[in-house]
């Protein structure tokens, strides 16, 4: 740019008597309304920090909830015997009754995903032959689930606390009314849930007999 033309795009000289010298004198009712949204914007954040520690805190559940009629039929290997399994597999014999082995008795978020026809007699993919099933997700990689169930419920977060999920079917690759409980970290199925509490086949979950303690 030119010295002449930087002259004509110089900003006029402005002194202290002149207009633009004045300092803008605030508006003193435009402050209030300015203070409130800000504290409302800090309160919505707080809230969603809230929400989000609660959705991935650690925690330990502890079950099952209640259900005289559920019985361990395979833990480490399928049917007590051959191919790894590191999952519990309860039975009750009865096909769409409200499943109680929740194991979860504290409030968490649990996905659930469904599209699978309610089935009582199973040998099917759906789902890659989990059937109907969810997942509670917790912290440091760790989720716990629960397979073969008939649809009771919309897909979708939800909480759960000391309550049911699903109905015990058999959807899936299943060949009779039961539920498939694992608990996984980073993909990978773990068996201590299980056996530190001594869970072997032939162990019945009952109020008092805690058959597994997820790690969430």
């Amino acid at each position: 740019m030119g010295a002449a033309a930087a002259r004509e795009a110089a900003a006029p000289e402005v002194t202290p008597a002149s207009p633009q010298y004045a300092v803008p004198q605030r508006n003193p009712q435009r402050k209030k309304p300015l203070m409130k949204t800000m504290k409302l914007t800090m309160a919505a954040v707080a809230l969603v920090a809230a929400g989000w520690a609660t959705t991935v805190a650690a925690a330990t559940a502890v079950g099952p909830i209640c259900d005289t009629a559920a019985r361990v039929g395979s833990t480490t290997y399928y049917s007590c015997s051959g191919s790894s399994h590191n999952a519990l597999d309860m039975s009750n014999g009865t096909c769409s009754v409200w499943n109680h082995r929740g194991m979860i008795n504290v409030s968490r978020y649990y996905g659930y995903y469904g599209g699978c026809a309610n089935n009582c007699s199973g040998g099917t993919t759906c789902n890659g032959g989990a059937g109907n099933y969810y997942v509670v997700t917790g912290g440091s990689g760790w989720d716990f689930r629960q397979l073969h169930l008939n649809s009771n419920v919309s897909s979708g977060s939800k909480t759960c606390d000391r309550c049911a999920l699903g109905l015990v079917g058999s959807t899936g690759n299943s060949t009779g009314a039961h539920v498939h409980a694992d608990n996984r970290q980073y993909g990978t199925r773990k068996t201590a849930w299980y056996t530190s509490v001594g869970t072997t086949c032939g162990s019945s979950a009952y109020c008092n007999n805690r058959v597994g303690t997820p790690t969430l």
